[in-house]
């Protein structure tokens, strides 16, 4: 993957996780389980340290500061680019951790993609981690969809 290649897929992932940071944030209010509200206020942080790790490591200075490019993601704008509106305002417990398990699954295979086609050792290290934090979330959100929807 050429320098500008890896620029843009950085961004891209940099940008998808601040999207799914604001999602955790809107979607956790139309949960009712406690143990899937407190997992979806954790993963938005988490997301939130994603996208650190990604800026942490972009190959140049040409992007904004990190709390400049967070801010210019409006809330809206980012769950626009996620999640179809639509579903949005249709949002249950149900569908709010559907959503987020698909969300997680298309993260994890961009993020695989990009691996697969970059060298940089750093980027490397992120990308590797960033898989790994994924497929954890991704495992959290099931299990509370099977602990909380298991009985229907």
């Amino acid at each position: 993957m050429h320098d500008e290649e890896l620029k843009q897929a950085l961004l891209k992932m940099l940008q998808a996780e601040l999207a799914a940071m604001h999602y955790y944030q809107h979607a956790s209010q139309f949960l009712k389980d406690n143990g899937a509200i407190y997992h979806f206020n954790v993963l938005a942080q988490e997301e939130l340290e994603h996208a650190r790790t990604f800026y942490s490591v972009y190959p140049d200075e040409d992007i904004a500061s990190f709390d400049e490019l967070s801010q210019s993601l409006s809330t809206k704008d980012a769950l626009l680019n996620t999640v179809d509106p639509q579903l949005l305002g249709r949002l249950n417990e149900r569908t709010a951790l559907k959503l987020a398990m698909k969300m997680e699954e298309e993260v994890a295979r961009s993020l695989q993609r990009m691996l697969n086609d970059v060298s940089s050792p750093a980027a490397r290290t992120v990308i590797k981690e960033n898989i790994d934090s994924t497929l954890g979330h991704l495992e959290v959100i099931k299990e509370d969809y099977q602990r909380i929807f298991a009985e229907e």
